[in-house]
């Protein structure tokens, strides 16, 4: 008989905030503080406004969608790759028509532009990513606003269509993952910031594949499966125990890799799906199953860190006493937006 697995026991949680602040062009020079944010055991520092008291916005589940499909495309096959886009920009809806501000490396006077800080640490064992998106305004503008919207990117690390040995760097399009209604004026003696705040949650490590790395100041990518000829490159498998291997991460067992995938918005989650299957050779009554996974990010081929995760679980048949020989395997992640 064939079966079926639906793996479904593992939620990503996406969750967006944002704050608006404006203040007095003289007390700029005060205004913004020194924080200290991590990329695993490495710290940095970056000038951001005040943190707290960031408000609930709306996660924009088609965007997302889009940016998981383009995203998985790029790090499986770099297919479907678009020409380099901003790597962030906000959208304001004002009185004065649709105002944006558009990605640069840090916050400046007499200027618009949003710039990002990204932060990527461990908890209870599974992973977060945070993006702190500063938005800003200290030009002599003003204007009335009712509707922020923030649009975002991604970006791989892979390599040359023509040769493996080549860098290049591929990119998702710039697509609206988040966005609030809200009212606020701006005053040509006032400045302006938005701190947007998105947050990718209880990602277990075998899971870090399916979380987009958005753009950001440290230019911390992902690599795709074609890098290979690097010291560094990503693996996923899944391997059947049909108790004539060695059933371990690398081991005999028979196995199955990442091919084609589904991505659809679903109320308010998105769900991405992998079909995998695999003949077993032999009949087995309760199937052990083993994901085993690595994950590569670097500042470039060259500079990378892999973290590597794995889970296993049991599969009984439906029917009592029946023989798989044949395992189907469906890969779910939910990404639950809030």
């Amino acid at each position: 008989m064939v079966q079926k697995l639906v793996l479904k026991n593992e939620v990503v949680k996406v969750k967006g905030r944002v704050k608006v602040i404006t203040i007095k062009k003289e007390d700029f020079d005060k205004f913004l503080k020194l924080r200290k944010l991590r990329i695993l055991d490495k710290e940095y520092y970056a000038l951001m406004p005040p943190l707290d008291s960031l408000q609930k916005n709306t996660i924009d589940t088609n965007g997302l969608s889009v940016l998981i499909q383009q995203f998985m495309s790029l790090i499986l096959f770099q297919a479907n790759g678009q020409s380099q886009p901003p790597s962030a920009q906000m959208t304001l809806t004002t009185s004065n028509g649709i105002v944006t501000f558009s990605y640069t490396n840090n916050i400046g006077v007499n200027s618009q532009g949003v710039t990002v800080y990204m932060q990527l640490f461990e908890e209870s064992g599974n992973y977060a990513f945070q993006y702190y998106y500063i938005g800003f305004d200290t030009s002599n503008d003003s204007y009335t606003t009712s509707q922020l919207e923030l649009y975002v990117s991604a970006s791989v690390y892979g390599t040359s269509p023509s040769n493996n040995t080549v860098p290049a760097t591929y990119y998702t399009s710039l697509v609206r993952i988040a966005y609030t209604n809200t009212s606020f004026s701006k005053t040509s003696d006032s400045y302006l910031f938005i701190v947007w705040l998105i947050e990718f949650q209880n990602i277990p490590p075998y899971g870090l594949l399916f979380v987009p790395v958005l753009q950001n100041n440290e230019s911390i990518s992902m690599l795709t499966f074609y890098t290979t000829d690097f010291a560094n490159y990503p693996s996923f498998n899944v391997y059947f125990n049909n108790g004539n291997c060695t059933f371990s991460c690398g081991g005999n067992c028979p196995s199955a890799g990442l091919g084609g995938f589904i991505v659809f918005p679903q109320n308010n989650s998105v769900i991405l799906e992998f079909p995998l299957m695999n003949q077993l050779g032999v009949g087995i009554s309760n199937l052990e199953i083993l994901i085993c996974s690595k994950t590569v990010y670097g500042t470039s081929l060259y500079n990378t860190f892999p973290i590597s995760g794995s889970t296993s679980t049991t599969v009984s048949p439906p029917v009592s006493g029946a023989t798989v020989y044949i395992a189907l395997l469906t890969l779910s992640i939910t990404y639950q937006t809030s």
